[in-house]
């Protein structure tokens, strides 16, 4: 379940709400109840394994300058 962040266009308030894909439901400010919100882009989540070639998630020590091998669990 993806957090979107909104900003209240009434008070200023900025907040999160938890949300179901697909269900899009009349967000309300929680500091003064207006139905008046803007919401806003954040960054997604992203697991730190992403961007790494696929085959460095086998490695269980970070890649060194001469690439991982086989071997790179036990130094070699």
């Amino acid at each position: 379940m993806p957090i979107f962040e909104y900003a209240c266009q009434s008070c200023g308030k900025v907040f999160e709400k938890l949300q179901l894909v697909g269900r899009e439901e009349q967000v309300k400010c929680p500091a003064c109840a207006s139905e008046k919100v803007e919401k806003k882009i954040s960054a997604p989540f992203l697991p730190s394994s992403v961007g790494r070639p696929a085959d460095s998630a086998s490695c269980a020590a970070p890649a060194k300058s001469d690439g991982c091998s086989s071997g790179c669990a036990s130094g070699g």
